[in-house]
């Protein structure tokens, strides 16, 4: 059993400094809730837990004896094993061949007993392309106890699953915990961390801290409870002469579930959100109308104002964002894999920002908008770090930002508060409340998080088909 301390912790960047001496002690035998706004550090306390970076200075210790971890394999010899907020597995092979993947001495009557409580009912046969998001989770969280870690990581498991299996997920972490591991949770839901955790460590500004009083605003994952109070429902009428319309539009993908004959209208003035889950179809549902598919398609798309009107039909994969870049309209697309498909941890802050924007401007013009669209998302960074130094939130304010500088008219965000924290949330959900005010169109498609308060129309995504509902 490891009883893990970080003493003095310091993590500093050319022109920033991340961690600040931060010190903290997690015993084994207890789940430990790790909590913070977008920024504070939690993450990149986790990737030195992990040996995925170095700290500029401070120790960690096990069992208090200085503890030498330069890499994750470092960190798995010692007994630390992570499951990633993006579990990093291989689409095109099976759950099972993911799992033998690196294994020393692969255990396949242990994977098929996990595979039975974890994922009960699913073939290790599956190919993961296949599997939804919790799916994915959980055959990475296999993989990690397939190591037999005394000290498990969660990072933000909240973000992949819904109410009844997160209490499946701590029920059972609460047995390992009783069993003597050493469990460490990122969460941004506070009520989360005070119902399962033994302790919850919040940090800020790199270190450790009292909570602030609002970020006990919003309560849970289930809804943004509180971001309502802020930022209503427009009172103004919507924009009935600036429609987006999708007709009968069926799409077939060969690794997600298809959608069929699914309408619905987007009106100017007004948030228009579509909920479901990625097993009824929100990820086809999502590239189909981001022009992000290569499925056979078909249905028609229409766009509708008192001056001028777009509309095109869909066969096939002829429906693509670079159609979409031609329209007489400018869209602003922030989809909900944002860390690949609107990013690439590989790009440099500046590429971020100017390579997905198609004007033709200079470097200089571009340098300058990309530092002014750094100050508005209020992100300590320069131009020339990387985007893996983002946290998920930090990343997620500066592609808003990206993609509002656009000046967009219709404006379509998938997951747009998924591991936000409740502070981030808030100014979000205000943001995009003063957008449609101003006109546009904005399409939100979601799974449980937005807050429903906030939007004018709801459509509610089935099995089967997608239905309005009350707003």
């Amino acid at each position: 059993m490891l009883n893990l301390s970080v003493q003095n912790i310091v993590l500093k960047y050319p022109k920033k400094t991340v961690l600040r001496g931060l010190s903290a002690d997690f015993a084994h035998s207890q789940i430990h809730a790790l909590i913070g706004e977008n920024g504070a550090g939690k993450s990149s306390l986790i990737k030195i837990i992990c040996g995925n970076i170095l700290p500029t200075g401070g120790k960690i210790l096990l069992n208090n004896i200085d503890a030498e971890i330069k890499s994750p394999a470092d960190a798995i010899k010692q007994g630390i094993v992570c499951v990633h907020q993006r579990p990093l597995l291989a689409d095109g092979i099976t759950i099972m061949e993911n799992l033998m993947l690196g294994a020393a001495k692969f255990d396949k009557e242990k994977a098929k007993a996990l595979l039975k409580v974890w994922l009960p009912g699913v073939s290790g046969r599956t190919l993961v392309k296949n599997c939804s998001g919790d799916m994915r989770f959980f055959t990475s969280l296999i993989g990690a106890l397939l190591k037999n870690p005394e000290i498990l990581i969660l990072d933000e498991p909240s973000a992949l699953l819904d109410a009844e299996q997160r209490d499946f997920l701590f029920e059972k972490l609460k047995v390992f915990a009783a069993d003597g591991m050493n469990i460490i949770v990122i969460t941004h839901f506070m009520d989360e961390a005070e119902k399962y955790g033994d302790t919850v460590t919040y940090l800020e500004e790199g270190l450790v801290s009292d909570p602030k009083p609002d970020f006990f605003v919003r309560k849970g994952a289930s809804g943004a409870e509180g971001v309502a109070d802020i930022c209503n429902k427009s009172e103004r009428p919507a924009e009935e002469d600036f429609t987006l319309s999708f007709h009968h539009l069926t799409s077939l993908p060969f690794d997600k579930p298809a959608i069929r004959d699914f309408s619905f209208t987007a009106r100017g003035g007004q948030i228009t959100l579509i909920l479901g889950q990625a097993e009824d179809g929100r990820e086809s549902l999502e590239d189909a109308i981001c022009g992000m598919s290569s499925a056979k398609q078909s249905g028609k798309f229409e766009i509708k104002t008192g001056e001028k009107e777009f509309s095109f039909t869909i066969k096939n994969g002829n429906f693509t964002r670079r159609l979409l870049e031609k329209s007489p309209f400018i869209f602003g697309i922030i989809p909900s894999n944002k860390t690949f498909r609107a990013s690439n941890p590989n790009l440099t802050i500046f590429q971020l920002l100017s390579s997905f924007d198609g004007r033709k401007t200079s470097i200089e013009d571009k340098r300058q908008q990309a530092l002014s669209l750094i100050k508005k998302a209020d992100v300590n960074i320069s131009l020339n770090e990387k985007a893996e130094c983002l946290s998920g939130g930090m990343l997620q304010r500066l592609i808003l930002e990206r993609e509002i500088g656009k000046n967009p008219d219709i404006l379509i965000l998938c997951e747009p508060v998924q591991g936000l924290d409740s502070i981030s949330s808030k100014k979000l959900c205000d943001r995009i409340r003063t957008i449609a005010d101003q006109g546009k169109i904005v399409l939100v498609l979601s799974s449980s998080e937005f807050p429903q308060e906030l939007c004018d129309k709801i459509y509610r995504l089935g099995k089967k088909n997608l239905r309005e509902a009350e707003a």
